[in-house]
């Protein structure tokens, strides 16, 4: 039963993927497995500390990865084929989301002062991602 329900949770994500603009099966494999780490992550987290500060921050920390990897990866795989306008491009949209990464970081450590080692944990679900799909991948490859 486990099995099917993770399939078909698979499966509505893959669709919510595909409808987003991720035409590669390769870059869906990542994005929907970094959805998993940090919203799965941060609700066992939350869960276990009751609603802590040091989860909270956790969870804001893993949001800005998850909305980060999401527009890099949409982005890149459409830009990488655009040898002109592709690598402005790309450099505009990066330094984008970096200014806005960088203001909500300001907001969440210089006004709202969470816990900064939570913050840091949740932006370190990408690591914990791109290491765990990309040792999984390959064994399959």
């Amino acid at each position: 039963m486990e099995k099917r329900v993770l399939g078909a949770m698979n499966q509505r994500l893959e669709r919510l993927l595909v409808r987003s603009g991720f035409t590669k099966p390769d870059v869906r494999i990542v994005v929907r497995n970094q959805i998993y780490v940090s919203l799965g992550t941060s609700l066992v987290i939350m869960l276990v500390t009751s609603f802590s500060q040091w989860s909270l921050a956790y969870l804001a920390g893993a949001v800005i990865a998850l909305v980060n990897f999401w527009t890099l990866a949409r982005v890149t795989q459409s830009l990488v084929y655009d040898q002109k306008r592709g690598p402005f491009l790309l450099f505009v949209i990066f330094m984008g989301k970096m200014t806005l990464s960088g203001l909500a970081l300001w907001w969440l450590i210089g006004v709202e002062r969470v816990p900064h080692w939570g913050l840091i944990t949740g932006l370190g679900t990408v690591v914990v991602n791109i290491t765990a799909t990309g040792l999984s991948q390959l064994g399959k490859k």
